[in-house]
């Protein structure tokens, strides 16, 4: 399969090989299920309010900055069908870099989960978190070795938008708890359905494209993780919000 590998990525850093991502994912997965539990079992909740407030902020300016850069390129590319571009071209290599720049970001996504275990939080650490930040880190990953640019750049757009209203929201909960159980929380979900909704109809759109070169199997797997997401978070809406008092 590497073959097909983008040598234009290869002497980046973690994307020469697979095996050092592979190690941080089976420690983050260890540490959130049985060492952080473990080791969390007699001692009491780490408070990491500062360390989270500061957290908070650089995902909000990673993300936001990278978001900008993003839309600059945006003009350079078609909803309906965006090929691959493995050329040197600056605006290939601009786009390289960003969705380098995207893939790190998720691998930093993962710092969520541990401040969760080292804070005791364990029923917010549900099958979807775990799962959604998993998927995210592997499939950026592998689309940065092997796919760069193209249809994918939609959902990194969208992906990164989220994120810096996502950050800013949790940035307002450490900040004053009461924003815990506005109704703000809310509207973040529907905006994270929002956003898969989108990018399901970016990867449908090029689907039925007959002219279009991006790869049709990848656009099916890319299709099949969208409609799960758009399930898991949907189903997660309907049982956290479908009695009115849980937002109230």
């Amino acid at each position: 399969m590497f073959q097909y590998a983008d040598p234009r990525i290869e002497n980046y850093f973690l994307m020469n090989s697979p095996l050092p991502v592979m190690l941080i994912l089976a420690f983050y997965a260890s540490f959130v299920f049985k060492i952080g539990p473990a080791l969390m079992k007699s001692r009491q909740p780490m408070k990491l309010e500062r360390i989270i407030m500061v957290y908070n902020w650089v995902q909000i300016i990673l993300n936001g900055v990278i978001f900008l850069l993003a839309l600059q390129e945006l003009p350079k590319l078609n909803i309906f069908c965006s090929p691959m571009d493995k050329s040197n071209h600056p605006d290939a290599l601009a786009i390289l870099n960003l969705q380098y720049a995207y893939t790190l970001l998720k691998i930093f996504d993962l710092l969520d989960t541990i401040f969760f275990v080292l804070r005791k939080k364990q029923s917010q650490i549900t099958f979807l978190h775990v799962y959604h930040h998993i998927m995210m880190a592997v499939f950026s990953w592998i689309t940065c070795k092997f796919f760069v640019g193209g249809q994918v750049y939609f959902l990194g757009l969208a992906n990164l938008f989220v994120h810096v209203v996502m950050y800013f929201y949790y940035f307002l909960t450490s900040w004053d708890p009461t924003y815990r159980n506005s109704v703000l929380k809310k509207y973040i979900t529907q905006l994270q359905i929002l956003q898969h909704c989108f990018i399901f109809t970016a990867f449908a759109l090029p689907l039925f494209n007959t002219n279009c070169s991006y790869p049709k199997p990848l656009l099916c797997v890319f299709l099949t993780q969208a409609a799960l997401m758009i399930y898991l978070f949907t189903n997660f809406y309907m049982k956290a919000y479908s009695n009115p008092k849980k937002v109230n």
